[in-house]
Protein backbone atom coordinates (compact mmCIF):
# COMPACT_ATOMS: atom_id res chain seq x y z
CA UNK A 1 0.00 0.00 0.00
CA UNK A 2 2.74 2.43 0.87
CA UNK A 3 4.51 1.82 -2.85
CA UNK A 4 0.92 2.37 -4.62
CA UNK A 5 0.80 5.48 -2.87
CA UNK A 6 4.06 6.49 -3.76
CA UNK A 7 3.99 6.22 -7.54
CA UNK A 8 -0.27 7.33 -7.66
CA UNK A 9 0.83 10.90 -8.19
CA UNK A 10 2.53 9.52 -11.04
CA UNK A 11 0.06 7.22 -12.20
CA UNK A 12 -2.12 10.19 -12.33
CA UNK A 13 -0.03 12.64 -13.97
CA UNK A 14 1.30 9.72 -16.32
CA UNK A 15 -2.71 8.73 -16.82
CA UNK A 16 -3.53 13.05 -17.59
CA UNK A 17 -1.06 13.51 -19.57
CA UNK A 18 -1.09 10.57 -22.33
CA UNK A 19 -5.02 10.79 -22.38
CA UNK A 20 -4.75 14.64 -23.00
CA UNK A 21 -1.36 14.23 -25.45
CA UNK A 22 -3.92 12.08 -27.52
CA UNK A 23 -6.55 14.76 -27.95
CA UNK A 24 -4.59 17.66 -28.18
CA UNK A 25 -2.12 16.15 -30.93
CA UNK A 26 -5.01 16.27 -33.62
CA UNK A 27 -5.70 19.74 -33.07
CA UNK A 28 -1.44 20.71 -33.00
CA UNK A 29 -1.36 19.25 -36.60
CA UNK A 30 -3.06 21.34 -38.19
CA UNK A 31 -0.30 23.94 -36.85
CA UNK A 32 2.10 22.06 -37.77
CA UNK A 33 1.39 19.38 -40.56
CA UNK A 34 4.73 18.23 -40.34
CA UNK A 35 4.86 15.29 -38.00
CA UNK A 36 8.48 14.78 -37.50
CA UNK A 37 8.92 19.01 -36.79
CA UNK A 38 6.20 18.43 -34.21
CA UNK A 39 7.94 16.36 -32.67
CA UNK A 40 11.11 17.64 -32.48
CA UNK A 41 9.27 20.96 -31.11
CA UNK A 42 7.78 18.73 -28.28
CA UNK A 43 10.65 16.55 -27.31
CA UNK A 44 13.05 19.67 -27.60
CA UNK A 45 10.62 21.85 -25.30
CA UNK A 46 10.85 18.54 -23.21
CA UNK A 47 14.73 19.23 -22.78
CA UNK A 48 14.32 23.07 -21.83
CA UNK A 49 11.75 22.15 -19.58
CA UNK A 50 13.84 19.71 -17.56
CA UNK A 51 17.17 21.16 -18.00
CA UNK A 52 16.43 24.85 -17.23
CA UNK A 53 15.65 24.41 -13.54
CA UNK A 54 18.66 22.29 -13.25
CA UNK A 55 20.71 25.41 -15.07
CA UNK A 56 19.19 27.90 -12.50
CA UNK A 57 19.78 25.41 -9.12
CA UNK A 58 16.21 24.66 -8.61
CA UNK A 59 16.91 21.07 -9.19
CA UNK A 60 20.16 18.56 -9.62
CA UNK A 61 20.59 17.40 -12.73
CA UNK A 62 23.84 15.28 -14.42
CA UNK A 63 24.56 16.73 -17.64
CA UNK A 64 27.87 14.81 -18.24
CA UNK A 65 26.60 11.37 -17.73
CA UNK A 66 29.14 8.48 -18.41
CA UNK A 67 30.09 7.40 -21.68
CA UNK A 68 28.24 3.87 -21.55
CA UNK A 69 25.27 5.66 -20.46
CA UNK A 70 25.51 7.99 -23.41
CA UNK A 71 25.85 5.10 -25.53
CA UNK A 72 22.66 3.56 -23.66
CA UNK A 73 20.45 6.24 -24.05
CA UNK A 74 21.38 6.55 -27.29
CA UNK A 75 19.84 3.18 -28.27
CA UNK A 76 16.60 3.97 -26.34
CA UNK A 77 16.38 7.26 -28.21
CA UNK A 78 16.62 5.18 -31.45
CA UNK A 79 13.83 2.40 -30.07
CA UNK A 80 11.76 5.32 -28.93
CA UNK A 81 11.68 6.97 -32.17
CA UNK A 82 11.28 3.77 -34.27
CA UNK A 83 7.91 3.07 -31.81
CA UNK A 84 6.66 6.65 -33.00
CA UNK A 85 7.36 6.77 -36.65
CA UNK A 86 6.24 3.02 -37.42
CA UNK A 87 3.01 4.00 -35.37
CA UNK A 88 2.39 6.37 -37.58
CA UNK A 89 2.84 4.44 -40.29
CA UNK A 90 0.70 1.56 -39.60
CA UNK A 91 -2.28 4.06 -38.68
CA UNK A 92 -1.73 5.66 -41.99
CA UNK A 93 -1.33 2.11 -43.60
CA UNK A 94 -4.09 -0.11 -42.04
CA UNK A 95 -6.33 2.59 -40.18
CA UNK A 96 -6.78 2.82 -36.47
CA UNK A 97 -8.84 -0.11 -36.11
CA UNK A 98 -6.87 -3.03 -37.17
CA UNK A 99 -4.07 -1.34 -34.85
CA UNK A 100 -6.30 -1.16 -31.66
CA UNK A 101 -6.38 -5.07 -32.30
CA UNK A 102 -2.38 -5.20 -32.64
CA UNK A 103 -2.23 -2.86 -29.39
CA UNK A 104 -4.51 -4.86 -27.37
CA UNK A 105 -1.66 -7.99 -28.14
CA UNK A 106 1.58 -6.96 -27.04
CA UNK A 107 0.79 -7.61 -22.83
CA UNK A 108 0.23 -11.36 -23.66
CA UNK A 109 3.61 -10.75 -25.55
CA UNK A 110 5.30 -8.71 -23.09
CA UNK A 111 4.28 -10.69 -20.24
CA UNK A 112 6.22 -13.98 -21.90
CA UNK A 113 9.04 -11.29 -22.14
CA UNK A 114 8.85 -10.61 -18.71
CA UNK A 115 9.26 -14.24 -17.83
CA UNK A 116 11.98 -14.65 -20.53
CA UNK A 117 13.83 -11.68 -20.02
CA UNK A 118 13.23 -9.98 -16.72
CA UNK A 119 13.26 -12.93 -14.47
CA UNK A 120 9.11 -12.82 -13.27
CA UNK A 121 6.64 -15.25 -13.16
CA UNK A 122 4.35 -15.91 -16.19
CA UNK A 123 0.65 -14.69 -15.41
CA UNK A 124 -1.43 -15.97 -12.80
CA UNK A 125 -5.16 -17.67 -13.91
CA UNK A 126 -6.48 -14.12 -13.20
CA UNK A 127 -4.25 -12.43 -14.66
CA UNK A 128 -4.37 -14.36 -18.13
CA UNK A 129 -7.86 -14.00 -18.21
CA UNK A 130 -7.45 -10.03 -17.74
CA UNK A 131 -4.84 -10.02 -20.72
CA UNK A 132 -7.13 -12.67 -22.97
CA UNK A 133 -9.94 -10.20 -21.85
CA UNK A 134 -8.14 -6.88 -23.02
CA UNK A 135 -7.76 -8.59 -26.34
CA UNK A 136 -11.16 -10.03 -27.01
CA UNK A 137 -12.66 -6.71 -25.73
CA UNK A 138 -10.23 -4.31 -27.54
CA UNK A 139 -10.65 -6.96 -31.15
CA UNK A 140 -14.34 -6.81 -30.56
CA UNK A 141 -14.57 -2.97 -30.10
CA UNK A 142 -12.28 -2.28 -33.39
CA UNK A 143 -14.61 -4.64 -35.43
CA UNK A 144 -17.53 -2.54 -34.42
CA UNK A 145 -15.95 0.62 -35.50
CA UNK A 146 -14.64 -0.82 -39.29
CA UNK A 147 -17.91 0.46 -41.40
CA UNK A 148 -15.77 -1.43 -44.46
CA UNK A 149 -14.63 -4.65 -44.06
CA UNK A 150 -11.82 -4.32 -46.08
CA UNK A 151 -8.41 -4.35 -44.82
CA UNK A 152 -6.78 -0.96 -44.57
CA UNK A 153 -7.85 2.72 -44.35
CA UNK A 154 -12.02 2.90 -45.86
CA UNK A 155 -10.65 -0.38 -48.05
CA UNK A 156 -7.43 2.15 -49.62
CA UNK A 157 -5.12 1.38 -47.01
CA UNK A 158 -1.82 -0.44 -48.61
CA UNK A 159 -1.84 -3.48 -46.96
CA UNK A 160 1.67 -4.93 -48.00
CA UNK A 161 2.90 -2.15 -46.41
CA UNK A 162 0.51 -2.02 -43.42
CA UNK A 163 1.75 -5.75 -42.93
CA UNK A 164 5.54 -4.33 -42.82
CA UNK A 165 5.04 -1.37 -40.83
CA UNK A 166 2.88 -2.97 -38.27
CA UNK A 167 6.38 -5.99 -38.38
CA UNK A 168 8.48 -3.07 -37.62
CA UNK A 169 6.03 -1.68 -34.86
CA UNK A 170 5.62 -4.55 -33.06
CA UNK A 171 9.40 -5.32 -32.73
CA UNK A 172 10.30 -1.52 -32.35
CA UNK A 173 6.66 -1.75 -29.34
CA UNK A 174 8.26 -4.79 -27.30
CA UNK A 175 11.90 -3.40 -27.27
CA UNK A 176 11.04 -0.14 -25.94
CA UNK A 177 9.06 -2.22 -23.07
CA UNK A 178 11.56 -4.57 -22.28
CA UNK A 179 15.09 -2.83 -23.21
CA UNK A 180 14.38 0.23 -21.85
CA UNK A 181 12.70 -0.98 -18.61
CA UNK A 182 16.39 -3.13 -18.90
CA UNK A 183 18.16 0.35 -19.36
CA UNK A 184 16.52 2.56 -16.21
CA UNK A 185 17.20 -0.33 -13.77
CA UNK A 186 20.89 -1.44 -15.27
CA UNK A 187 22.00 2.68 -15.61
CA UNK A 188 20.50 4.34 -12.09
CA UNK A 189 20.14 7.66 -12.89
CA UNK A 190 17.04 10.23 -11.48
CA UNK A 191 13.38 10.49 -13.24
CA UNK A 192 14.75 13.76 -14.77
CA UNK A 193 18.24 12.75 -16.15
CA UNK A 194 16.46 9.66 -17.93
CA UNK A 195 14.32 12.23 -19.35
CA UNK A 196 16.67 14.32 -20.12
CA UNK A 197 18.48 11.92 -21.86
CA UNK A 198 16.48 10.20 -23.96
CA UNK A 199 15.22 13.39 -25.09
CA UNK A 200 17.68 15.10 -25.97
CA UNK A 201 19.77 12.29 -27.59
CA UNK A 202 16.60 11.66 -29.52
CA UNK A 203 16.91 15.61 -31.17
CA UNK A 204 20.03 14.20 -33.72
CA UNK A 205 17.99 11.46 -35.18
CA UNK A 206 14.63 13.85 -35.50
CA UNK A 207 17.27 16.16 -37.58
CA UNK A 208 18.06 13.68 -40.27
CA UNK A 209 14.50 12.84 -40.60
CA UNK A 210 13.42 16.41 -41.27
CA UNK A 211 16.05 16.28 -44.18
CA UNK A 212 14.77 12.97 -45.82
CA UNK A 213 12.06 14.25 -47.06
CA UNK A 214 9.62 11.70 -45.66
CA UNK A 215 6.86 13.79 -44.38
CA UNK A 216 4.27 15.07 -46.76
CA UNK A 217 4.75 18.51 -45.43
CA UNK A 218 7.94 20.54 -45.91
CA UNK A 219 9.55 21.87 -43.08
CA UNK A 220 9.30 25.61 -44.25
CA UNK A 221 5.74 24.96 -45.72
CA UNK A 222 3.59 27.20 -42.97
CA UNK A 223 0.29 25.95 -42.20
CA UNK A 224 -2.84 28.37 -41.67
CA UNK A 225 -4.06 27.51 -38.36
CA UNK A 226 -6.39 28.83 -35.85
CA UNK A 227 -4.69 30.37 -32.57
CA UNK A 228 -5.83 27.57 -30.75
CA UNK A 229 -4.50 25.10 -32.69
CA UNK A 230 -0.83 26.99 -32.11
CA UNK A 231 -2.30 26.99 -28.52
CA UNK A 232 -2.93 23.14 -28.74
CA UNK A 233 0.94 22.85 -29.80
CA UNK A 234 2.56 24.43 -26.50
CA UNK A 235 0.50 22.32 -24.66
CA UNK A 236 1.52 19.33 -26.17
CA UNK A 237 4.75 20.30 -25.03
CA UNK A 238 3.66 20.62 -21.69
CA UNK A 239 1.67 17.48 -21.96
CA UNK A 240 4.65 15.54 -23.47
CA UNK A 241 7.22 16.94 -20.99
CA UNK A 242 4.94 15.86 -17.81
CA UNK A 243 4.47 11.79 -20.12
CA UNK A 244 8.22 11.50 -20.88
CA UNK A 245 9.31 11.95 -16.79
CA UNK A 246 6.10 9.82 -15.58
CA UNK A 247 7.00 7.33 -18.10
CA UNK A 248 10.27 6.84 -17.76
CA UNK A 249 10.03 7.12 -13.26
CA UNK A 250 7.26 4.58 -13.77
CA UNK A 251 9.32 2.15 -15.36
CA UNK A 252 11.51 1.95 -12.68
CA UNK A 253 8.37 0.48 -10.64
CA UNK A 254 6.16 -1.16 -12.56
CA UNK A 255 6.98 -4.06 -14.63
CA UNK A 256 7.44 -4.35 -18.30
CA UNK A 257 3.62 -5.74 -18.77
CA UNK A 258 2.07 -3.35 -16.23
CA UNK A 259 3.50 -0.73 -17.55
CA UNK A 260 2.23 -2.00 -21.06
CA UNK A 261 -1.99 -2.62 -19.73
CA UNK A 262 -1.46 1.12 -18.01
CA UNK A 263 -0.88 2.35 -21.62
CA UNK A 264 -3.73 0.55 -22.98
CA UNK A 265 -5.85 1.63 -20.38
CA UNK A 266 -5.14 5.51 -21.34
CA UNK A 267 -5.79 4.73 -25.04
CA UNK A 268 -8.80 3.09 -23.96
CA UNK A 269 -9.84 6.26 -21.80
CA UNK A 270 -8.85 8.53 -24.74
CA UNK A 271 -11.14 6.59 -26.82
CA UNK A 272 -14.04 6.84 -24.57
CA UNK A 273 -13.80 10.11 -24.05
CA UNK A 274 -14.09 10.22 -28.34
CA UNK A 275 -17.27 8.18 -28.65
CA UNK A 276 -18.85 10.02 -25.71
CA UNK A 277 -18.15 13.51 -26.67
CA UNK A 278 -16.97 13.83 -30.62
CA UNK A 279 -18.39 10.81 -32.60
CA UNK A 280 -21.90 11.89 -33.66
CA UNK A 281 -23.62 8.57 -32.39
CA UNK A 282 -22.73 6.63 -29.35
CA UNK A 283 -23.42 2.89 -29.27
CA UNK A 284 -23.53 1.24 -26.53
CA UNK A 285 -21.78 -2.04 -28.04
CA UNK A 286 -19.04 0.31 -28.59
CA UNK A 287 -18.99 1.82 -25.19
CA UNK A 288 -19.47 -1.63 -23.44
CA UNK A 289 -16.40 -2.94 -25.41
CA UNK A 290 -13.73 0.09 -23.93
CA UNK A 291 -15.30 -0.22 -20.46
CA UNK A 292 -14.61 -4.16 -20.98
CA UNK A 293 -10.85 -3.41 -22.29
CA UNK A 294 -10.59 -1.02 -18.59
CA UNK A 295 -12.34 -3.05 -16.38
CA UNK A 296 -9.78 -6.32 -17.63
CA UNK A 297 -7.21 -4.48 -17.13
CA UNK A 298 -8.25 -3.61 -13.43
CA UNK A 299 -7.84 -7.73 -12.58
CA UNK A 300 -4.37 -7.79 -14.09
CA UNK A 301 -2.02 -7.92 -11.14
CA UNK A 302 1.98 -7.49 -11.41
CA UNK A 303 3.60 -11.02 -11.79
CA UNK A 304 6.34 -11.19 -8.96
CA UNK A 305 10.06 -11.90 -9.59
CA UNK A 306 10.90 -15.68 -9.41
CA UNK A 307 12.71 -15.98 -6.50
CA UNK A 308 15.51 -18.31 -7.20
CA UNK A 309 18.41 -17.53 -9.60
CA UNK A 310 16.53 -14.38 -10.92
CA UNK A 311 19.38 -11.77 -10.88
CA UNK A 312 21.89 -14.47 -12.60
CA UNK A 313 19.10 -14.95 -15.08
CA UNK A 314 18.85 -11.68 -16.10
CA UNK A 315 21.96 -11.15 -16.21
CA UNK A 316 23.10 -14.41 -18.49
CA UNK A 317 20.50 -13.18 -21.29
CA UNK A 318 21.58 -9.31 -20.90
CA UNK A 319 25.04 -10.14 -21.48
CA UNK A 320 23.66 -10.51 -25.08
CA UNK A 321 21.59 -7.50 -25.48
CA UNK A 322 24.43 -5.57 -24.59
Amino acid sequence: MRAFRKILPLLILYFTSSSSLLVLNKVAIKAIPNASLLLFTQLGSTVVIVAAPALVGATRVNFKPKGKVIRAYSTVAVVFLATIYSNFQVIHSIGINPFIVLRCSTPLMVSVLDWALMGRTLPNWRSLMALCGILSSGSMYARLKITNPSFGVNGNGDASGGLWWSAIWLVSFLLDMVYIKYVVEAYPCSGLERTLYQNFLALPILVLLLNVGAEKYSVFEAASAAQSAWLAVVMTCFAGAALSFTGMSLRTELSATLFTVLGIVCKMASTLLNEIFVEPERDLARLSCIAAVIISSSFYKQAPLRQKGCDAHKLDVYKYIR
